[in-house]
């Protein structure tokens, strides 16, 4: 195990999980007009339908249900469709509310590309980033003899075991994932908010289907067709190409709708 590659790893995924949503942050705050609003209210869209609303209902109240427990156990499908389909409808709802209650006036492009950034950005910090930092504490307290087995509740053995299975790229693969999940956000944003201008619901089903996909094709490939992280990894990075592409083009759309009336 090359303790100081890892490390170094760790370190480059702190800086995408917390340096790009931040970063972001300081741009629009310092060249877009009221679109950091909008960040916010991404934020506390994602904490209110993910973390407080969604996750809960999985971990705690489903989990104890034996028609779940069956499904998860025997129908990895059935199951992979569910966590992507709920993931969609908690998701892409709560972007529509988030719009249509808070930022009735903050319906540009920007404010899409803001909204998505604050919301994947939450994810990226609370769920991923943080996890990259504990990580980095331990493999530091390994390195410089400091690492205590009573406050982790793993042995150092363990522990050690765990990092020397623990590649460079499978590290790095993380901080990737969190640059896709990140566009994919974006993307998924802006097709709502569109469909908000046009006065078209259909854009919002559409957003939830194309969630529900990618997410339960993510569930599926490894438990039906045994495909690994590579090939996950891969198709995530098409999903995202094809985001990012639509989120270019998106600017196009939006400009069009300029002085559209929203009811």
């Amino acid at each position: 195990m090359n303790e100081t590659s890892l490390i170094i790893c760790f370190i480059i995924n702190i800086v995408v999980c917390f340096g790009i949503p931040l970063g972001a942050l300081v741009y629009l705050v310092a060249t877009k007009k009221k679109a950091e609003k909008s960040f916010f209210v991404g934020i506390c869209i994602f904490l209110i339908f993910q973390v407080f609303f969604r996750m809960p209902l999985l971990q705690y109240v489903l989990s104890k249900m034996d028609w779940y427990n069956i499904m998860n156990s025997t129908s990895p499908i059935a199951y992979g469709l569910f966590l992507g389909l709920t993931a969609g409808l908690f998701e892409e709802v709560g972007r529509f509310l988030g719009f249509k209650i808070f930022l009735k006036k903050n319906l540009r492009w920007i404010d899409g590309f803001a909204f998505g950034i604050g919301h994947g950005g939450i994810e990226a910090m609370l769920l991923v980033g943080t996890s990259f930092i504990q990580r980095l504490i331990i493999l530091i307290s390994l390195n410089n003899g400091t690492f205590d087995p009573v406050k982790i509740g793993v042995s150092e053995e363990s522990v050690r075991a765990s990092f020397l299975v623990t590649t460079n790229i499978m590290v790095l693969i993380g901080g990737l994932e969190r640059i896709f999940a990140l566009t994919a956000h974006v993307g998924f944003t802006l097709i709502v908010l569109y469909g908000i201008k046009k006065g078209k619901l259909i854009y919002l089903g559409l957003a939830i289907l194309v969630h529900a996909i990618v997410d339960s094709t993510v569930a599926i490939f490894p438990k039906i067709f045994g495909i690994g992280i590579i090939g996950i990894e891969v198709f995530i990075g098409i999903s995202a190409i094809m985001f990012f592409i639509y989120i270019i083009k998106s600017r196009k759309f939006f400009r069009i709708l300029e002085g559209v009336n929203i009811k």
